[in-house]
């Protein structure tokens, strides 16, 4: 079945280039794709049983992958909203059931910079705040947002993730950047909202490692810890759009002569030759890598063990050296193609946005990443804390 389902995302690649276009000037994706994609069977990979697939993270994320080499912006904004049903799955049964007992199909993305405060009430809590970049919102139903659970003196307690209904949330368009256009990302503003307490997931380590700690049977996918589908919904969707580029670099300089070279045909450019093949060594070594990483974690998951140091730190490692890689085999396209890249209506000069822009989200923090498997590599201790998959 999950192989089907990337087939039939991969059925789509052609359409998806067509709006690309259409879908940055819009700065949203466009219903008709939306519709298309819900209709693959993407969104419902990571959902639980009896509503959705549960399939191997893998498997999604080789199905994002494709989408964005289609379109960037789409492949940022499915990623998070079909990566967050997973994340439903880790509240109490009810609150699947709030979600999609109406509506199998229902679409939840999430925000989870803790912008919210969370205040205990009778029956529930209250919360209110303000939070950016939301993608797809407007195509969903249902959000988890990060708050903080305040205490009664004021101060925050834990940080809380938080499943709230579109009909609470306030929609604010400010999503004006250089990439990434066509997500669809906008603000959200919540004000007084009820949260009843089956849809609050709490404590920074369970988000943090959330795997580790769910019971022994519940399903092996919703043991592989939290920020591992987080980070890596991240990540996928810019490998996507650096695989684009290069199919369409290599479409381009089929048809293309230089006079730099005699006339000859891009082809037989000695540099573009270089770049082609170091573009897509950067690529292949990244999807390998990622790919690996998530089967072990599964596999260890499967058996219902907590995932080890070593793997969680190269897992980490392998993440931001991919979103990395990504920026760097579009660099080397975008100079690889001339003077024609810099067109608006280039798709490589829209991947090279795209990849610039994803690649400035906070858990694409290459220094960081890499200094926290270099302590582990050199025996020094890591702080769990800062390990984000």
């Amino acid at each position: 079945m999950s192989m089907e389902i990337v087939e039939r995302v991969r059925a789509l690649v052609p359409t998806l280039r067509e709006r690309a276009s259409r879908t940055e000037s819009e700065r949203t994706i466009a219903d008709e794709t939306m519709a298309a994609l819900i209709d693959s069977g993407l969104f419902r990979m990571l959902q639980p049983r009896p509503w959705g697939t549960e399939s191997a993270p893998a498997d999604f994320f080789t199905a994002i992958r494709v989408l964005a080499s289609g379109c960037g912006s789409t492949g940022w904004a499915a990623s998070l909203i079909g990566a967050t049903p997973w994340h439903v799955a880790l509240l109490e049964p009810r609150a699947s059931h709030d979600v999609w007992d109406v509506d199998a199909d229902a679409l939840v993305t999430s925000s989870y910079a803790p912008m919210g405060r969370l205040v205990p009430i009778e029956g529930g809590y209250r919360l209110n705040g303000s939070w950016r970049s939301a993608p797809g919102v407007a195509h969903c139903q249902w959000i988890v947002l990060g708050s903080l659970l305040i205490g009664p003196a004021g101060d925050p307690l834990d940080y809380t993730a938080v499943l709230v209904p579109r009909e609470d949330l306030t929609l604010t368009d400010d999503w004006n950047v250089v990439g990434l256009r066509g997500a669809g990302c906008r603000d959200v503003v919540v004000r007084d909202a009820f949260v009843p307490l089956h849809r609050v997931y709490g404590s920074a380590g369970r988000t943090r490692i959330a795997g580790i700690q769910r019971q022994a049977d519940s399903p092996a996918l919703y043991r592989v810890p939290f920020a591992t589908i987080h980070s890596t919904a991240i990540t996928m969707p810019l490998l996507g759009a650096a695989e684009g580029a290069y199919d369409y670099h290599l479409a381009r300089m089929r048809d293309r002569s230089r006079l730099s070279h005699g006339g000859r045909k891009g082809t037989e450019d000695d540099f573009a030759h270089v770049a082609v093949a170091r573009g897509t060594a950067e690529i292949d070594a990244s999807v390998l890598q990622v790919d690996r990483d998530l089967r072990e974690q599964m596999d260890h998951a499967r058996r219902n063990e907590p995932i080890p140091m070593e793997l969680r730190l190269r897992s980490r490692r392998d993440q931001v050296r991919s979103t990395e890689r990504a920026v760097e085999a579009v660099d080397l396209l975008f100079k690889a193609a001339g003077g024609h890249a810099v067109r608006t209506s280039t798709p490589i000069q829209r991947a090279w946005r795209d990849v610039h822009t994803g690649a400035a989200h906070l858990v694409n923090d290459v220094d960081q990443g890499l200094s926290l498997y270099g302590r582990w590599a050199y025996g020094l201790g890591v702080d769990d804390s800062l390990i984000l998959v």
